[in-house]
């Protein structure tokens, strides 16, 4: 569903609240729609959003967190895998379909339609639906940038910690906004274009915390590669794919995983006969790539769930909050303290996620001061009011 010569003029707003979550979803009214419960008692509609967003701030934060130190857990000198670890896990996302269609099924507003819930979620790609041509076309590139991006994030927990490694990451929001600029037509703003030096001030400063050593800039220059990444992986999923549906992306996840099985292990299987991976068959750490692969699943289904069932801004925080998570976790079992610099980095590229987040409506208020606006800013702004 690739965007219409006709949309070309039309703003298309690009979600900057995770990036995992690949796209985005129209909120549901706010309406006070009571909802009975087995006690007789009600409860509003949104009161419900707000009792399962918490839920799934805990679920993300802590599915992500245990994901990222499980990969980091499987470094050992019996093992030394990162694609590995990445064709493992993504394989796994298989299940995300499998997991999303039968409460669709049986709670859906299409239950007991099987064939009509299927049609609706192969739209994601296209109007033919999910044929041989459109699985290639499509889920190809998808699926190498998003093995390329994997194992750029897996590859930097071997260099640093990944309370530094999450942190980085999560500066993906401002090269969303610099992509979105050039391929969605994103509108230059003052609050925006503050965040994105935010973030790449945080970068700066978390680079200087992690001092110039060669194996910590290799760490810091994976973690920043997969940052970017993940923003191109989601600024063209938006471009080419458009807006899609909790079922959609779950069907295009399995489609993934399936494609990253079959055609992805000679790329795993000629890195371990050249010796750039090495590990021993007998001695596999079995119990942290599971616990990765199966974390990951639930962060990726939490994110689905929530696109579908709360507010964005659930899913944001959740992402958030796992950067101290790690911080706590690494200095607890992992002896790895973070520094002052890095604190102070961190705090800038949250601050630029959070600033992203600001509602276009609001970030219309705020306009550039005459002696930096240039022609583009000012047709900019005169067509967002």
């Amino acid at each position: 569903m690739a965007e219409s010569d006709d949309d070309t003029d039309k703003l298309e707003e690009v979600d900057y609240s995770s990036d995992a979550r690949l796209v985005t979803n129209s909120d549901a009214k706010d309406e006070e729609i009571q909802v009975i419960i087995s006690d007789n008692k009600c409860i509003s509609k949104t009161t419900c959003k707000w009792l399962i967003g918490l839920f799934i701030v805990i679920g993300i934060a802590v599915s992500w967190v245990g994901a990222t130190q499980f990969t980091q857990s499987t470094y050992t000198d019996e093992f030394d895998g990162p694609f590995f670890n990445v064709w493992f896990s993504t394989t796994w996302m298989l299940v995300c379909y499998l997991g999303y269609f039968p409460p669709a099924f049986f709670l859906g507003r299409n239950k007991w339609h099987a064939r009509l819930i299927y049609s609706e979620d192969e739209a994601v790609f296209g109007e033919a639906g999910l044929t041989l041509w459109n699985y290639f076309r499509l889920i190809a590139p998808f699926g190498i940038c998003w093995a390329v991006t994997n194992y750029m994030y897996t590859y930097a927990l071997g260099f640093i910690a990944a309370a530094d490694v999450t942190a980085l990451f999560s500066s993906n929001t401002a090269f969303i906004y610099i992509l979105s600029i050039l391929w969605l037509n994103e509108l230059i703003t003052p609050v925006k274009v503050l965040a994105t030096i935010f973030s790449i001030a945080g970068v700066v400063l978390m680079a200087a915390g992690d001092g110039f050593l060669r194996s910590t800039a290799v760490g810091v220059a994976l973690s920043v590669g997969a940052a970017i990444g993940a923003a191109l992986y989601k600024v063209l999923f938006k471009r080419f794919i458009g807006d899609a549906t909790s079922g959609q992306v779950s069907l295009f996840l399995t489609c993934t995983g399936a494609f990253n099985l079959l055609f992805l292990w000679p790329v795993m299987l000629t890195l371990y006969l050249t010796g750039i991976e090495s590990w021993d068959w007998n001695e596999m750490p079995w119990k942290f790539l599971c616990g990765s692969a199966a974390l990951s699943v639930v962060f990726n289904f939490l994110i689905n769930f929530g696109i579908a069932f709360t507010y964005p801004l659930f899913i944001a925080i959740g992402t958030v909050i796992g950067i101290p998570l790690n911080a706590v976790v690494d200095y607890i079992w992992r002896d790895n303290a973070f520094g002052t610099l890095q604190i102070i980095g961190s705090v800038f590229i949250v601050g630029g996620f959070l600033l992203m987040l600001i509602p276009n409506k609001w970030q219309d208020k705020v306009t550039w001061p005459r002696f930096v606006r240039c022609g583009c800013c000012t047709r900019c702004h005169h067509s967002a009011l």
